[in-house]
C-alpha cells in the first residue's frame, strides 16, 4: 500500500520572505519600544528632580595625577587660559562624587597633544570600586567634547581618565552631566545597535526557517 505524509504538512507555515519581513518588523516593535520605555523612565526620574542636568566645574571635581598648571610654578602652559592642565603620568583621573539618573556625560577637555583613550567608569549603589566592567569609551561630538552613552542607569559616581598616554596639555573646562539634545535622538541608534538591527533579524529569520523546514521533514508519514 503505497504511503503518503499528509496534505499540507511540507508546506512551510511561512515562506522565507516572509520570516524575514516579520523578523525585521518584530525588531522594530522591539526597537520603539524599548525607546519609548527609556523615555518613560527619564520622565520619570527628571520629574522626581533625580536626573541632574548641568555642567559641573573643575573646582567641583576631584583629580589625580591630572593637576592645573598654576599648581606648579615650573610648568608653563600653553597659553594664559587659567584651565589649562597637565597629566602627570598615563593615568590620570577626573572624580566627580555625586548620585543621580544619567544617561549622557559630555566631557569638555581640548588636548593639544594625541590623549590616547578618553574613558568613562561609573558606580552603581553600593559599589566602591570602578571596574573595567562598567567602563564607557567616549565619542567624539565636537571640538574638544567627548560624549559617553550610559544608556541610562542610576549612578553614586563617576570617574573619567581624560588620557591615556601621560604629558598631555589638557583645556579643561568641565563635565556636563546629562547635556540638553532632541528629543528625537534618544531613538537613534549608535553604531553597534545599528549593526544588531541590520543583521540579528536575518540570523533569526534564518534560524527560524531551518527550525520549519525539519520539522516539516521530520513529520510522521500516513498509510493508505
Amino acid at each position: 500500500m503505497a504511503q503518503r505524509k499528509p496534505i499540507g504538512i511540507n508546506r512551510p507555515l511561512f515562506r522565507p520572505q516572509q520570516l524575514l519581513l516579520l523578523a525585521y518588523l518584530l525588531a522594530a516593535v522591539l526597537w520603539v519600544v524599548r525607546c519609548l520605555g527609556g523615555g518613560a523612565v527619564m520622565l520619570n526620574y527628571k520629574l522626581q528632580g533625580k536626573m541632574p542636568q548641568r555642567t559641573l566645574t573643575p573646582a567641583e571635581l576631584t583629580t589625580e595625577s591630572f593637576a592645573p598648571y598654576s599648581s606648579n610654578e615650573w610648568w608653563t602652559p600653553p597659553d594664559d587660559d587659567p584651565n589649562w592642565y597637565l597629566s602627570t603620568d598615563n593615568d590620570p583621573h577626573i572624580y566627580w562624587q555625586g548620585q543621580g539618573y544619567l544617561e549622557t556625560v559630555r566631557l569638555d577637555a581640548a588636548h593639544s597633544l594625541p590623549p590616547g583613550g578618553v574613558a568613562l567608569y561609573y558606580l552603581l549603589p553600593g559599589q566602591t570600586d570602578y571596574s573595567e566592567a562598567q567602563k564607557v569609551y567616549a565619542a567624539v561630538t565636537g571640538d574638544g567634547q567627548y560624549t559617553f552613552d550610559l544608556g541610562g542607569r542610576w549612578v553614586t559616581g563617576l570617574r573619567i581618565d581624560p588620557d591615556s598616554v601621560g604629558g598631555v596639555p589638557t583645556l579643561f573646562t568641565g563635565v556636563e552631566l546629562n547635556p540638553a539634545a532632541p528629543w528625537y535622538t534618544r531613538c537613534l541608534p549608535s553604531g553597534g545597535q545599528w549593526l544588531l538591527l541590520l543583521f540579528a533579524p536575518a540570523l533569526a529569520a534564518a534560524f527560524a526557517g531551518l527550525v520549519q523546514a525539519l520539522w516539516g521533514r521530520d513529520a510522521p508519514e500516513t498509510k493508505e
